[in-house]
């Protein structure tokens, strides 16, 4: 079947693959955009990531808290141009969609009220450029007396992130010991992209794929076929410390993992301290 251009681009964006293997690849897969991401992960031309950047589009990212600190917001409001996304009013109308998401309770895109998609629909008059909301992040405290909540701006709004802790007294609540863990974790999640909190976190799917594409790896590159589940066993405790966030390494001590720097500062604070969940965006990244 003939191949696009326009399908090689989408492509090479999708995985940062070169444009003639994504030609091949998508030759090979009859032009299945998924089969063929597939195929040149198997083949180590692209990146292993569930969150593949593609493009970058330009706009903010922003977080916000309701008074009682009991909600939360993550957002990612798109424009065309950085021109417009510097500015003072563009920052405002995204903080006021924020706060309007925020107060409206929204869950995701599908719930968006009609208020909010009039600050939107306003917005596009305004600028003259297309806004979008691209996507939202809302957390609600499971247990409010020891739920806190952190987040991380960077960059002036081109990513952002929220964490949610699980912590188990008043005094370690209160402890700067854990307050400094917080705020590092956050700024961990930002700048290392883990998909999860731990290993047991990830999709059992995405597991499974990714063993499966570590196996073939090692049977194309003529392991015998006895030894191959172990080598993918290996890989896969590799890609765990790579993307799960209690086994990465401590961006600012990669001498200790950030499991290793939990239950350190659990000692410090003297109480139990658990990450519950995080969001994490990145402007124009792949959802």
């Amino acid at each position: 079947m003939a191949i696009s251009a326009q399908d090689v681009k989408q492509l090479r964006e999708k995985t940062g693959a070169g444009l003639m293997d994504c030609k091949q690849a998508l030759g090979e897969t009859g032009g299945d955009f998924e089969k063929a991401i597939k195929h040149l992960r198997e083949k180590g031309l692209a990146e292993a990531k569930v969150r593949s950047g593609r493009e970058a589009k330009e706009g903010i990212i922003t977080a916000v808290f309701s008074g009682d600190n009991r909600h939360a917001v993550l957002a990612e409001v798109n424009c065309e141009t950085d021109f417009v996304s510097r500015t003072d009013k563009y920052r405002e109308f995204v903080q006021n969609l924020a706060e309007t998401l925020l107060s409206d309770g929204t869950d995701s895109l599908a719930d968006v009220s009609e208020k909010a998609r009039t600050l939107v629909r306003e917005a596009l008059a305004t600028f003259g450029e297309n806004i979008i909301l691209r996507r939202l992040a809302h957390f609600s405290k499971s247990d409010p007396k020891m739920s806190v909540f952190q987040h991380y701006i960077h960059l002036g709004g081109r990513a952002g992130v929220i964490v949610e802790f699980f912590v188990q007294s008043d005094a370690a609540r209160s402890s700067e010991h854990f307050l400094e863990f917080a705020r590092n974790a956050a700024l961990q999640i930002a700048s290392m992209g883990p998909f999860s909190v731990s290993r047991e976190d990830l999709p059992k799917k995405l597991q499974d794929e990714q063993k499966e594409i570590f196996a073939k790896q090692a049977l194309d590159s003529g392991k015998p076929a006895n030894i191959v589940d172990k080598i993918a066993a290996g890989k896969m405790d590799k890609f765990f410390q790579d993307y799960t966030l209690l086994e990465q390494k401590y961006v600012k001590d990669n001498t200790i993992s950030v499991k290793q720097y939990l239950e350190d500062t659990e000692k410090k604070a003297g109480g139990k301290i658990v990450v519950k969940k995080f969001a994490r965006f990145k402007l124009g990244e792949e959802q």
